[in-house]
């Protein structure tokens, strides 16, 4: 074998004895020799390597050709012995470690390049000094010399890439995306023809005769040299990858294709009039929607060229999975210059400007009606960071709302408690007091049909003595007016509405509530008697005073309900929706109906309660999850407790954020028009969804692969 070696040594430019060397390091020569990872044979291949340079591990010259064969492709990539010494038994890292004058980041590789060196025999004057000497005695050429990290170590001499301008690097990474993408179209031709010719041996062997008298290499053998073609172009360019230039030419180039892959396509199927040809076509050309974007990545991962250790159906989902990365990150861009989708409606919209009119505080998921920042709003209201803040943005909206209903009825409050109540009675009433002494009442026919009916309505709603109340105090009007030919005076107007006021207070709820509509009615025929006498003054004075009195009546159920003095949306606008028959004579002012309507679609939580299991899991989990994993990278418990406390800041900032009028309204209405908004587009527009498939196919080819562990 000794020969076998001089002369694979000398045609392959290796130092004398390196095979020897390499193979008693390895394995002490045992061609049966089988590693813990897997490694056979005297020169301890991986099987994917010794596939890949044609090696059979059980034949000792087969294997010394590859070794040699392995090596010296290790010393033109690296430019070194020891780099290549390094590669073999480490792998990439250890091999660029070394060529760039620092130690393998392995102790394993570094004794194995001490043994190998030490069994190298070479004349004196190459010998080569191990680590731990202290002193070299011997000059020995740099490509034989392993130095320490600590040592001083000349400049590497640039590769031919290198020494490219930033133009020829990227024309040069053009042709490789080009190349590589006809050796990942080759390598997917190949797959089926591998079937066929195992399926039909006599059939393939007459086409592969056939062929051979056009110089043509058989199916096998073209099947076998496209792994040698991957991975010498793969070594041959992997410096070129690691260049500004040469990374940039390969993206332009592998973002080039897949646009000349979508026009013609689109070209075809418009020639055709294959619709699902031109539709795919225009996925390619513009892949806007998420699985356009896969489809793009899908496509050009699976043509990315694979050696046989590498696996095609992972740069394939990979890729796919970066096609939608990459537009998720344009759309996340561009989501930042758009409003928040609104999920409201008109009527939503309406209810939204009515409430911001009146003075009532929303937050950001109020105004948009979204469920993900109500979600947010609901774990906020939860969380013991922000439940106390949202408890008092929420008081505050409660507040600013029953102050807005509180208007309605003429008094400025924030707690409608029954002292305001009281208050507007008797300011309202007094008010009537006045208007009645300057003005008669007529029972005129509508006043008299007016009390007709609700004599009729409590009839029939009312047991015996109920009615017995109500039709006495009837009949006590109708007699007043008849006395009075047929008005009745401001006195008797204070007399009568003194006693309906004690019937209004009555245990009685049925009694007291006629009492109320019968006193409505007295008031509705003070306002028609200054109508027909043209009094403008009085007419405005008492279409204010109907419509506080009215709103007041709608109201004071609902409020005196709370003893907080706050006013129930939900409760008010059901109330208004079946009470609002009997008041239907203060239907020409919608203020108070408004109100209660925008507050009840727009104030209550939308969401059910979650559960307390549930939410605590949802909101500390992460944060342990979180905190844990940092400790972990970190290495001590001090800084898992410091990242759980950031994420626990999480909250406050979302706070700040949902509840700050200034971004309620950015996530409501997005950003104006301008560079910034123009800028966060600009992505999506130039499509830089792309750039992400192609920097994953850039990556594939930028490093060589290791083919020795």
């Amino acid at each position: 074998m000794d020969n076998l070696y001089q002369s694979l040594e000398e045609r392959y430019g290796l130092p004398a004895g390196t095979l020897s060397a390499v193979q008693d390091t390895e394995s002490g020569g045992d061609d049966t020799a089988i590693s813990p990872k897997g490694a056979k044979g005297r020169f301890q291949f991986m099987p994917e390597t010794a596939k890949a340079y044609g090696v059979d591990v059980n034949d000792p010259v087969s294997s010394a050709h590859g070794a040699a064969q392995y090596l010296s492709d290790l010393v033109k990539q690296y430019g070194s012995v020891q780099a290549a010494l390094a590669h073999y038994n480490g792998g990439t890292k250890a091999g660029e470690a070394v060529s760039q004058g620092a130690e393998p980041p392995a102790t394993e590789t570094k004794n194995y390049l001490t043994k190998v060196n030490s069994k190298l025999t070479v004349p004196q004057d190459l010998e080569f000094t191990p680590l731990s000497a202290d002193v070299k005695t011997n000059e020995i050429p740099s490509d034989l010399e392993f130095t320490p990290i600590t040592e001083t170590t000349a400049a590497k001499e640039p590769n031919k890439f290198e020494k490219m301008s930033f133009g020829q690097q990227s024309l040069e990474g053009l042709q490789k995306r080009f190349r590589d993408l006809s050796l990942g179209a080759k390598q997917l031709v190949d797959m089926p023809v591998k079937e066929i010719a195992k399926e039909y041996p006599e059939a393939t062997a007459a086409l592969d005769k056939f062929g051979a008298q056009f110089g043509l290499p058989s199916a096998k053998e073209s099947i076998e040299q496209t792994p040698k073609e991957i991975l010498k172009e793969r070594e041959e360019y992997a410096p070129l990858m690691k260049t500004a230039g040469g990374v940039t030419g390969y993206l332009a180039g592998d973002i080039g294709t897949s646009l000349a892959g979508g026009l013609a396509l689109k070209g075809g199927g418009l020639a055709l009039k294959e619709l699902n040809a031109i539709r795919a076509g225009e996925a390619l050309l513009n892949p806007s929607t998420y699985k356009a974007a896969a489809g793009l990545g899908a496509a050009q991962g699976a043509l990315q060229p694979t050696l046989p250790e590498e696996n095609k159906a992972f740069n394939t989902a990979a890729g796919a999975t970066m096609g939608m990365l990459g537009l998720g990150a344009v759309n996340a861009l561009g989501r930042v210059a758009q409003p928040v989708k609104d999920a409201l409606g008109d009527i939503g919209k309406q209810s939204v400007d009515i409430l911001k009119k009146a003075g009532v505080p929303l937050n950001a998921a109020q105004t948009t009606g979204s469920a993900l920042l109500e979600r947010v709003k609901e774990s906020l209201n939860d969380n013991p960071f922000t439940a106390g803040a949202q408890n008092l943005f929420t008081s505050t909206q409660n507040k600013a709302f029953t102050k807005a209903i509180a208007k309605t009825m003429g008094e400025d409050t924030t707690e409608i408690t029954p002292e305001v109540i009281s208050k507007a009675q008797t300011r309202i009433g007094n008010l009537y007091d006045s208007i009645a002494n300057k003005i008669n009442i007529k029972a005129d026919d509508k006043f008299l049909n007016n009390l007709s009916s609700l004599d009729e309505e409590a009839k029939n709603v009312l047991n015996d003595s109920q009615y017995g109340i109500v039709d006495k105090n009837i009949k006590n009007i109708i007699d007043k007016a008849s006395k009075e030919g047929n008005q009745i005076s401001g006195p008797q107007y204070q007399t009568i509405k003194r006693t309906l006021d004690k019937l209004s207070g009555s245990a009685d709820k049925d009694v007291a509530s006629y009492a109320r509509d019968l006193k409505d009615v007295l008031n509705k025929g003070l306002s028609d008697s200054a109508e027909a006498a043209g009094n403008k003054e009085l007419v405005a004075q008492l279409k204010e005073a109907n419509k506080q009195w009215g709103n007041m009546r709608k109201i004071e159920d609902i409020a005196l309900k709370n003893v907080e003095g706050g006013v129930s949306p939900s409760l008010l606008y059901n109330s208004l929706t079946t009470k609002g028959k009997r008041n239907a004579f203060y239907a020409e002012d919608p203020e108070l109906a408004k109100l209660a309507a925008a507050g009840k679609m727009i104030l209550p939580n939308r969401l059910p309660n979650s559960g307390t299991v549930a939410r605590l899991t949802t909101q500390y989990a992460p944060a342990a999850i979180t905190g844990a994993a940092y400790g972990l990278y970190k290495g001590d418990l001090e800084s898992a407790a410091e990242a759980a406390g950031l994420v626990y800041a999480l909250p406050k900032g979302l706070q700040t954020i949902i509840n700050n009028p200034a971004a309620a309204m950015y996530l409501e209405q997005g950003l104006k028009p301008g560079i910034r908004r123009t800028m966060l587009e600009l992505p999506k527009r130039i499509q830089a969804q792309r750039i992400p498939i192609s920097e994953f196919n850039a990556y594939l080819q930028s490093v060589p692969q290791a083919r020795k562990q």
